[in-house]
């Protein structure tokens, strides 16, 4: 698989709804075998639930055949080759998608979903783990590891090690997975400093004391707790509520409410500004 950039000018910048969901992570990549893919996602605007303010961006895609079927792509599905490709060409279209750094504001967060294909060799590691370095100095973010592929049978030896390596370059190292008693067991004890679930992928994801005993089982694994993908009022409050610690919005047409909310706990009538807390 190859990067396979256009050269174009930069677009306008959004405005509206389209500016509040976030700037548009997009590529094209030739797959090793097959169709062309195309990566199509955002930087949603991510929230520190105990503040609510604007924390930083989390990164959200996903892959689709460049041919006329335009199936999706699961992105566990690709092999070691592909996943390891696709990890970098979505890193480097995410830094060149974020605003510029304001002097003086503190660093926000970039959350980052990476294959743990990719991560589970050194050499592959390596490569990732200097991509991010170079790009936090410089677009002057905090970035933040979602490891995504994690199953039942992955070895906690190897995740303990991969976690270690992974966390002096990263602010954190989460684990994507689903609140299910087997696998959060499993998780536990390998040095994760978190999890991440989506919302989309629950049942009563607005039910608050259904939020709180997934929150509660999830910081087994590790005290921080990002929800992926909030998309109304209620969800936001009842991740709030449960101790989360983020909230990635995926803002869709109406989302100005949701929005509104977010400023008002924050207590500022502009745009929420980042925030310090973690």
């Amino acid at each position: 698989m190859q990067h396979s950039p256009e050269a174009r000018p930069a677009p306008p910048a959004a405005t509206g709804l389209e500016a509040m969901r976030g700037p548009r992570v997009r590529a094209r990549l030739a797959a090793s075998v097959g169709v062309d893919l195309i990566i199509d996602g955002r930087l949603r605007p991510a929230i520190g639930l105990k503040e609510g303010g604007l924390r930083g961006r989390a990164l959200s895609y996903g892959l689709v055949e460049a041919g006329g079927a335009k199936r999706r792509i699961a992105v566990t599905s690709l092999n070691t080759v592909d996943a390891e490709r696709v990890d970098m060409a979505v890193l480097e279209a995410a830094f060149a998608a974020l605003e510029p750094k304001v002097a003086g504001e503190r660093p926000p967060l970039m959350m980052i979903p990476v294959s743990w294909s990719t991560l589970r060799a050194e050499k592959s590691r390596r490569k990732l783990l200097r991509r991010v370095a170079a790009g936090q100095i410089d677009h002057g973010v905090l970035a933040l590891c979602e490891v995504v592929g994690l199953e039942p049978g992955v070895p906690q030896a190897a995740m303990r090690e991969a976690v270690g390596a992974l966390k002096p370059i990263f602010r954190g190292v989460l684990a994507r997975t689903l609140p299910q008693a087997a696998m959060v067991r499993h998780l536990e004890g390998c040095g994760f400093t978190g999890a991440a679930i989506e919302a989309d992928k629950l049942d009563a994801a607005e039910d608050e004391g259904a939020m709180l005993r997934r929150v509660l089982m999830l910081q087994t694994i590790g005290p921080g707790i990002l929800i992926h993908g909030v998309r109304s009022v209620a969800g936001l409050a009842a991740a709030r509520s449960a101790g989360a610690s983020w909230a990635s919005l995926d803002i869709q047409p109406g989302g100005e409410t949701l929005m509104a909310e977010t400023k008002t706990a924050a207590g500022v009538s502009r745009p929420p500004q980042y925030v310090d807390a973690d």
